[in-house]
């Protein structure tokens, strides 16, 4: 049996909904953790030849910083997706998608992330008021970084 997005978007929503804190699924090809206390990560350090611990340490306070801003369960945070820089409105001139305390719907975009000359529009997936914009305009995003915090 394939395992689908479909299918972990619903797992998921069922986990929200039932307010499970903890599942651990496995399979010949599939091993699943889910966890809504904290974020693990687990690396593979058999093919890790020198590490760079600066990189190790960003990563690190990254996910110290998504786990602190998730102890409150009424709080959404949007995480970039990719390496990239932020931009907050879509043009220099123009205004910005969001400002604190809009109300914003789902599939609103919230702010663009430009990796590679391509600029990605990132979007709200919850309604909800911003709280907090955690990035600067111009700034450099790392991939998983909280880059704004929705009151639902």
């Amino acid at each position: 049996m394939k395992f689908r997005i479909t299918d972990l978007k619903f797992l998921l929503s069922s986990v929200r909904k039932h307010k499970i804190s903890k599942a651990y699924i496995r399979s010949s090809n599939l091993q699943l953790i889910i966890s809504t206390n904290k974020l693990y990560r687990r690396v593979n350090t058999k093919h890790i030849s020198k590490i760079d611990t600066k990189q190790y340490n960003k990563v690190d306070q990254l996910f110290d910083q998504q786990n602190n801003l998730n102890s409150d369960s009424n709080k959404f945070i949007i995480v970039s997706p990719m390496v990239g820089t932020f931009y907050r409105s879509p043009a220099p001139n123009e205004a910005s998608f969001v400002e604190l305390n809009d109300k914003v719907q789902i599939n609103q975009t919230v702010c663009i992330i430009e990796a590679m000359k391509l600029m990605n529009e990132i979007k709200s997936e919850v309604v909800g008021n911003i709280t907090e914009i955690l990035v600067k305009d111009g700034e450099t995003v790392e991939y998983g970084q909280p880059l704004i915090v929705i009151r639902t």
